[in-house]
């Protein structure tokens, strides 16, 4: 397992302009009590700016997986069978990938925005604050 800080930029990816920066294939563990504060930011920016172009992206997963879009419902069965084996979507402006917080059994769901993403280029974003039910 690899313990991640989701949006400290990595000067490589900003040098090589990289898709992605986060690989699904990775085991993550995060420090929520760390990310709260900058998570719950990003999501006052959403009512500012508008949410990333991204979001649409994770509602069309929710629906194909037959979760609710309007109180987004994922569960931790579901969501593990993905940690660390594959994203739960990609597309060209975003990927979602499945973390675990430290020291917890819960699962979240992080969108990470590719470069497509203005205002929220490759900001990593915590769909599921509450983790997954």
């Amino acid at each position: 397992m690899t313990k991640i800080k989701l949006n400290e930029k990595s000067e490589e990816i900003l040098i090589k302009n990289r898709e992605y920066e986060l690989d699904p294939t990775e085991e993550y563990i995060i420090d929520l009590e760390y990310e709260l504060d900058y998570q719950l930011a990003i999501i006052q920016s959403f009512n500012i700016m508008g949410p990333a172009p991204a979001i649409k992206n994770y509602h069309a997963w929710l629906k194909q997986n037959k979760f609710s879009v309007e109180l987004p419902n994922p569960t931790n069965e579901f969501v593990a069978s993905f940690y660390g084996v594959r994203p739960l979507w990609k597309t060209a402006y975003s990927q979602g990938i499945v973390v675990r917080a430290i020291n917890e059994d819960d699962y979240y769901i992080v969108m990470e925005c590719s470069r497509e993403n203005k205002g929220y280029k490759y900001t990593k974003i915590i769909l599921t604050l509450g983790g997954c039910m």
